[in-house]
């Protein structure tokens, strides 16, 4: 972009609108440009940040956690900055940032940052309130995140958050030609062993069940991994990077613990019910995660 570009662009961000068109090309002179690939990481969680983005092009998203299990932020487009804390402390990202699509971005970094804000305050002032909106949005989107996850100590999501996070897995598995192995472990003839039990107990304990199971399989899992309550009856389990071959090796080694968890119910619940397993690979089975959806919902 050349300057007369940018300063027309800066015009257009909230925080610099104020300002004249003098202390706009100040600014245009100093800031450079960076792009970005989809799917290409601009800072992580927990490194030291010195600058703010400023998206000319393309769409980026914020999110906390490690891939498949990440909680997205927020996202910014056209218009939009994010990173400003890099420009305030020296303390290190709270969230990292990655491009979902080709983007263009303007890049203002610490030191000429304090350079600015000694000649022109209002800078600092207009990123100062913007700030403390997003950190109220960002307190909200927390709590709506938190009530996604079903059962923190088993590790169990939410399907829509699960399928949220296999989308994204899916996508880089794409790009980076890689595998990702799925494994369904279904509930099946879950009943009494005497009597008839009322509707609401019998799903009470399929609902402890799964729980169990869950808890179970955590022993199991990398940190990569992931599981959800698929339905009522299953978990579905993400394993990046398996092929079928290893998918099945690590439904060999999981089968006697299940195992032992249905006998335990069995034994002090009087209730019995059996597993079965299916596994399914991306790319080889399914192309996406519809496709994923849907083959495990005829089961």
């Amino acid at each position: 972009m050349i300057i007369i570009e940018r300063i027309l662009f800066l015009k257009r961000i909230s925080i610099f609108s104020s300002l004249s068109s003098y202390e706009l090309r100040k600014i245009a002179e100093v800031i450079a440009e960076e792009d970005f690939e989809p799917g290409e990481i601009i800072f992580s969680e927990g490194e030291f940040g010195e600058s703010m983005y400023l998206v000319v092009e393309g769409k980026i998203s914020i999110f906390t956690g490690k891939p498949p299990a990440i909680k997205v932020l927020a996202s910014f487009d056209k218009g939009n900055f994010f990173g400003e804390m890099g420009l305030y402390d020296d303390k290190p990202r709270a969230a990292s940032a990655i491009a979902d699509v080709h983007s263009r971005t303007l890049v203002l970094r610490k030191g000429e940052f304090c350079d600015l804000i000694s000649e022109f305050p209002m800078v600092a002032l207009g990123i100062m309130k913007e700030l403390n909106n997003r950190i109220r949005a960002t307190n909200k989107k927390l709590n709506i995140i938190e009530k996604n996850i079903v059962d923190s100590s088993s590790r169990l999501y939410s399907r829509e958050y699960f399928l949220d996070c296999m989308k994204s897995m899916l996508n880089r598995a794409r790009n980076e030609k890689a595998t990702v192995g799925f494994l369904m472990i279904r509930l099946k003839k879950v009943h009494f062993n005497e009597g008839d039990g009322s509707p609401g107990e019998l799903e009470k304990f399929r609902t402890d069940l799964i729980r169990e199971l869950g808890l179970r399989l955590e022993s199991f899992i990398r940190e990569s991994d992931m599981l959800c309550r698929f339905d009522d009856s299953s978990i579905l389990l993400m394993i990046p990077e398996f092929n079928a071959k290893s998918t099945l090796m690590f439904q060999a080694r999981i089968t006697d613990d299940l195992n032992r968890v249905l006998i335990d119910f069995e034994t002090g619940r009087r209730l019995y019910s059996d597993i079965e397993f299916r596994t399914l690979i991306f790319p080889e089975d399914v192309d996406g995660a519809e496709s994923v959806v849907k083959a495990f919902e005829t089961v």
